[in-house]
């Protein structure tokens, strides 16, 4: 029961502090608005239509940019984990890539691509592909032998063993992955938004900051944080039927 206010308190004794920070001075109030003001600032991008097209346009870049990174990283990861050359050679190629930031891209690609949808789905899916790949091609690659060896003793493919024994084995460690993935598109999407212009929530809190409407900039902090909390909260939704069986042996193992 306590597990349940934990967090609740916590995001209590954070926004306490923070009014009591802005209401005595310590920080001024014009760099750290009161919490009423920001909250007012909230109400009203709430009721703007306006808003809400930037918001819808910052979340389709987002899903669909997790979507196919996540397609994109699960394909190259079976094919690797089906075909060890493969995987040896894209290692020294992913450690790369991986460390390279997505806004490293962002000179080369405006030339590239032009400044358009191509260019948010390329940089957001570059950032989302490496943990989701990363966490599905170690998964596979450490699989079982013991299941390996029974499954191919059954007479299945090498094939059928990747998808009867080894992705389903996979599963669990490859949505920590996807999880990874999900928290890194909404960044790299607002980021984008806040190198290109044009709409999206990146955007508004761009315009605000240098605008110095500091309410309105925290109160889109707020707004995409919610967004994240939001993400995670379906994504483990999501990741229960699938991989929910790892959870539930898991706790019998440790019961017994």
């Amino acid at each position: 029961m306590l597990k349940l206010f934990r967090k609740p308190v916590g995001l209590i004794i954070f926004l306490v502090i923070w009014e009591a920070v802005s209401g005595l001075g310590v920080v001024s109030s014009d760099y750290m608005p009161r919490l009423a003001t920001i909250g007012a600032a909230l109400v009203d991008f709430l009721g703007s239509d306006q808003f809400w097209a930037n918001f819808a346009a910052t979340v389709q870049r987002m899903l669909l940019s997790l979507v196919g990174a996540v397609v994109i990283a699960l394909g190259l990861a079976i094919v690797a984990g089906r075909y060890p050359l493969i995987k040896r050679t894209l290692e020294p190629i992913t450690d790369i890539l991986r460390s390279l930031p997505p806004p490293a891209l962002f000179p080369l690609l405006i030339f590239v691509l032009g400044i358009g949808p191509g260019l948010f789905y390329c940089i957001i899916i570059y950032g989302c592909l490496w943990p989701t790949y990363i966490s599905a091609s170690n998964a596979l690659a450490t699989a079982e032998p013991v299941q390996v060896n029974t499954a191919r003793s059954f007479g299945l493919s090498d094939w059928q063993i990747m998808w009867q024994v080894r992705l389903p084995a996979a599963l669990p460690e490859a949505f920590t992955g996807i999880r990874l993935s999900a928290g890194i598109s909404l960044l790299a999407t607002v980021a984008t938004e806040m190198l290109v212009g044009g709409d999206g929530l990146g955007a508004l809190i761009f315009n605000a900051g240098f605008s110095l409407l500091w309410d309105d900039m925290y109160a889109l902090m707020f707004i995409i944080g919610a967004q994240g909390v939001l993400l995670n909260t379906v994504l483990f939704a999501v990741r229960w039927p699938l991989t929910g069986w790892q959870m539930r042996y898991t706790a019998t193992g440790a019961a017994t």
